[in-house]
C-alpha cells in the first residue's frame, strides 16, 4: 500500500479514545486526531478530526498507546504527553517535575514529567479530546521508522517535533516544552 493509502486507512479507522475497545498487539503506525472544540493555544487553526500526531511502535499499539501515551504518570516516556502537558501547563496550572532523581542530578531538565494531579489532568484531556487509529505494519525497525517519517512529511502534524521541519508550530512547541523543563 502507498503512503497516501496508509494515511487514508488511518483516517478511515479514526475512533474516539473512549470508544476504543481493543488495541493491536502488532507493530505499526498510530495517529492521534483532535476531536475537541478548541485546541488549546491555537484555537481555530486546528479543526476537528485533524491528525495532530503520528507515531510508531516496534512492539504493539497496546503497549505504546494504551499503556504509555494514555496512562497517567507516563509523561516522562511519552513525547506526545510532554507536548500536550506543555500546551496545557499555564491554563491548567500543571506542575512539571524532574522525571527522576538521576536526570535532575545530571541536569537533564528536558527529561520531565508532571506531578500526579497534573498527570491526571493530562490524561483526562487526552481521553476527552483525542481519537486514534492504527495501521499494523509488522516490518523491520527501519521500515517502520521510514514509514513514520514519510507520513509525518506528508501530513506535517502539529505535535510532531522531530522529522517535521515544515511544522510552523514547532518553535512554539519547543519553547513551551523548554518552559516546563
Amino acid at each position: 500500500m502507498t503512503t497516501k493509502g496508509i494515511i487514508e486507512s488511518l483516517k478511515e479507522k479514526e475512533t474516539d479514545f473512549l470508544k476504543t475497545k481493543s488495541f493491536s498487539k502488532f507493530p505499526g503506525i498510530y495517529a492521534f486526531f483532535f476531536i475537541g472544540n478548541d485546541f488549546p493555544l491555537l484555537g481555530d487553526s486546528v479543526s476537528k478530526h485533524d491528525i495532530i500526531y503520528i507515531g510508531k511502535t516496534e512492539s504493539s499499539q497496546e503497549k505504546r498507546d494504551a499503556k504509555t501515551h494514555f496512562t497517567t504518570g507516563k509523561t516522562g516516556s511519552s513525547t506526545v504527553r510532554k507536548s500536550i502537558g506543555s500546551i496545557l501547563c499555564a491554563n491548567e496550572n500543571l506542575k512539571p517535575i524532574p522525571r527522576n532523581e538521576t536526570d535532575y542530578k545530571k541536569k537533564r531538565f528536558s527529561h520531565f514529567k508532571f506531578d500526579n494531579l497534573s498527570e491526571i489532568k493530562i490524561t483526562n484531556w487526552m481521553e476527552n479530546n483525542l481519537a486514534l487509529s492504527f495501521y499494523e505494519y509488522p516490518r523491520s525497525k527501519q521500515e517502520i521508522e521510514d514509514l513514520e517519517t514519510e507520513i509525518i512529511n506528508e501530513l506535517v502534524p502539529i505535535l510532531n517535533i522531530s522529522k517535521n521541519s515544515k511544522n510552523a508550530f514547532k518553535d512554539t512547541l519547543q519553547r513551551l516544552r523548554k518552559n516546563c523543563a
